[in-house]
């Protein structure tokens, strides 16, 4: 289950649209003081209880409500109808005029919620939040009412994708799906190559800022009736282009900060390399160990900041990234790209190696390296586990040498 929000100043157009017989459409249900006789009396119902707010410009409220194909079944009147009415509820309009329309004219079921945002009280309802609120709703409710829950592995329908605005909407579904899914960010990558999209960061190297994010369709995946394919390049959107719910702030919610998941693994690379230079030294050389290895967050004060944050800052540690490096990632990683403005798209692998340039020199003091291969994207427990052992030594201390 998925919903789109849209808001608008005039209910005539989209009374209309929602009830048209040419789209099988067909009344789910209604507030109280709403005039089901036509579309005329149902506008004029909206429009004299809109008038008890002559500050809101944009009364109309619509939602669009898609579920999977792999639904209709279960998905009765009167289902339907919990379902709107709950997902109001949670909206934040269970005070407010509506009137909700089930459409037949695509495959996969869906309703059409029209609601005045003007609520009993003659006071506009807010929708401040009102999208990321709309995506943990939907995500909640497709749970409760056990509804399909896509496995990210599916094909794209291609055959309806027959304009870009149809392209948009069904990667943004793709994308959405994953994301129910994965758990961090090479989950998520993952699940999206299974149809055929990948995802990369938009990276400025001359301040080692992240500063959004984009998903690519692959043009083989885009087909016309005939099953032929009908793009001469891969479509690219970015996460904001999709929806709003899609940007690379919104993304990290869910995945982690990249800058902050960097930065803690690379921690615990120096924290082993620290441990191991430890017991491998003597109890003199040890009282020096705080001069060859310093305080790891206090020697990276920016990255160690992005702990506190749930999405990287735009703006960088306005450290550029040195020509040498950048040349040696142009000739030996795929996921690369000039995205213009002087800003690059990089994948996952190739962001990686520019979140770890800043540490190289720090994880290689006693020999102890470090390569940013090991990284897990969200998963770092895992590193920690497979050291768990090294430190337990040295917390009963170690033997030295």
């Amino acid at each position: 289950m998925f919903g789109k929000i849209l808001h608008g100043s005039g209910f005539a157009g989209l009374v209309n649209y929602a009830n048209d017989s040419r789209k099988g459409a067909t009344l789910v249900v209604a507030s109280e003081g709403i005039n089901l006789t036509n579309n005329q009396s149902i506008i004029d119902s909206f429009v004299m209880h809109a008038e008890l707010s002559s500050r809101t410009k944009k009364p109309v409220a619509h939602f669009v409500l898609a579920f999977s194909p792999h639904d209709t079944s279960q998905l009765t009147d009167k289902k339907f109808e919990s379902i709107v009415l709950e997902y109001l509820r949670r909206m934040g309009y269970d005070n407010n005029q509506f009137v909700a329309f089930r459409h037949f004219d695509k495959e996969h079921p869906h309703i059409h919620i029209i609601v005045n945002r003007v609520n009993n009280q003659g006071r506009c309802t807010k929708d401040s939040h009102e999208k990321d609120r709309n995506v943990k709703v939907c995500h909640d409710l497709t749970q409760e009412f056990g509804l399909y829950i896509a496995r990210g592995k599916e094909e794209v329908k291609e055959r309806r994708l027959r304009s870009m605005d149809a392209i948009r909407y069904q990667m943004m579904h793709c994308v959405r799906e994953s994301l129910q899914i994965a758990d961090n960010w090479k989950d998520f990558q993952e699940e999206l190559a299974q149809v055929g999209i990948r995802c990369q960061f938009r990276f400025n190297p001359h301040t080692s800022g992240l500063e959004g994010i984009s998903f690519t369709i692959a043009k083989e995946k885009v087909k016309d009736k005939k099953g032929n394919s009908k793009m001469r390049h891969d479509i690219s959107f970015s996460g904001k282009q999709l929806d709003p719910s899609l940007t690379l702030t919104n993304l990290c919610g869910k995945l982690g900060n990249p800058v902050a998941i960097a930065h803690a693994q690379a921690r615990d690379m120096y924290e082993d390399a620290r441990e191991d230079w430890f017991l491998s030294h003597t109890p003199n050389e040890c009282s020096h160990i705080d001069c060859i290895f310093p305080d790891f967050d206090v020697t990276f004060p920016w990255q160690a900041k992005a702990q506190t944050k749930e999405a990287p800052d735009m703006e960088g540690s306005g450290e550029s990234i040195p020509f040498s490096i950048m040349e040696e990632l142009y000739n030996t990683t795929e996921d690369i790209a000039d995205a213009g403005n002087g800003c690059l798209f990089v994948g996952l692998h190739a962001l990686a190696r520019l979140m770890f340039v800043p540490y190289q020199p720090s994880l290689s003091v006693g020999g102890g390296g470090g390569s940013s291969s090991k990284m897990g994207w969200g998963d770092d427990d895992k590193y920690k586990k497979r050291h768990q052992y090294a430190r337990s030594r040295s917390k009963h201390g170690g033997p030295h040498r």
